[in-house]
């Protein structure tokens, strides 16, 4: 049975791996995303999420943050194994439900990856 959890080790939390992944990440984008995509040396896929202040207030941008959380969580199995990500929320993102989040990343993230 696969695991739906989304544990602490599977997130991006340090300022450094931000920066470093801006610095020398895949960039690709998307309508309302900017995903940074690069190798990272593990053996688990790692996610970080950002989402400006001119997004929205504190609620629209959790919520937001919320959804892409759910749709890594869901689809962990899909990703490949061994990258580090980040999906930067842009402009109008605020109205997206989480079927358009999943059609937008999905079809993305799994092109790509056979790509990378």
């Amino acid at each position: 049975m696969k695991s739906f959890s989304f544990p602490k080790d599977e997130r991006l939390l340090n300022r450094k791996d931000f920066v470093n992944l801006n610095r020398s990440g895949k960039r690709y984008r998307t309508g309302h995303f900017t995903v940074l995509i690069k190798e990272n040396g593990l053996i688990i896929t790692r996610l970080g999420i950002t989402v400006n202040r001119r997004i929205g207030n504190a609620a629209i941008r959790n919520r937001i943050k919320r959804l892409i959380r759910e749709f890594f969580r869901l689809n962990k199995e899909s990703f490949q194994k061994g990258y580090d990500l980040i999906v930067i929320a842009n402009r109008g993102a605020h109205d997206l439900l989480f079927k358009d989040i999943r059609e937008e990343l999905g079809n993305m993230i799994f092109v790509k990856k056979n790509n990378l």
